[in-house]
């Protein structure tokens, strides 16, 4: 597990280091097998604390419940998503590129897919997290692709009537089949090659669909 780390003291997004932080690792790659194994509705703080080797006192004195647990889970995961830095030549299709392959990747990961069917499974028990899923993962990767497209559109000096429409069609044209094929099990993760092309051609395709000079 990576370092993101929540806390009760300090809330569900802060950073810790030292012991505490080693138990917080224990402790959310505990929730995140029994969440998957046992649904998060069925779990229970009990089930995590034995799966972690601690006692409840001491996972509550981490965290203050299971909601935030989950949370803490998928900040967790929130911190593991890293976008390219641009380099000076890189032209608008290779900016938005190399965005949703990092995205891509992300998303069809073996654990996201894994998180993602959990809350599929469990959304008529806890209608919040799908809140929750919205709010850590489509939302960031859609605001990503704003930011990407408002400033390329500054770069060619155009105008985008929709970015936000716009960065939702982009995203579904990239990986959205992809992404859902994947999570009902209806094929396996495309392969490295496959993705590439499928952002290559829905960003050429849509670069040249949006007509105000955002190709190059």
């Amino acid at each position: 597990m990576a370092r993101a780390i929540a806390t009760r003291k300090a809330g569900p997004t802060a950073m810790q280091s030292g012991p505490e932080d080693d138990r917080m690792h224990a402790l959310l790659a505990a929730a995140e097998s029994i969440f998957i194994a046992k649904g998060y509705h069925t779990a229970t703080m009990a089930d995590v604390a034995k799966a972690a080797g601690m006692s409840k006192k001491t996972v509550y004195q981490l965290i203050d419940s299971k909601a935030d647990l989950f949370v803490a889970l998928f900040n967790h995961y929130h911190s593991l998503l890293t976008f390219p830095t641009p380099q000076p030549d890189w032209s608008a299709q290779t900016i938005l590129e190399q965005n949703l392959l990092c995205l891509g990747r992300f998303l069809l990961s073996g654990e996201q897919i894994a998180m993602v069917r959990l809350i599929m499974a469990e959304y008529t028990h806890s209608p919040d997290l799908g809140r929750v899923f919205m709010q850590n993962r489509f939302k960031r990767a859609k605001t990503r692709l704003e930011t990407c497209l408002s400033d390329i559109a500054r770069r060619h000096n155009a105008r985008l009537a929709n970015v936000s429409e716009l960065a939702a069609m982009l995203f579904g044209m990239a990986i959205g089949e992809f992404h859902l094929s994947v999570l009902i099990g209806y094929r396996p993760p495309p392969t490295k090659s496959a993705l590439e092309n499928r952002i290559h051609h829905a960003v050429e395709t849509f670069l040249v669909g949006c007509g105000c000079g955002l190709s190059e």
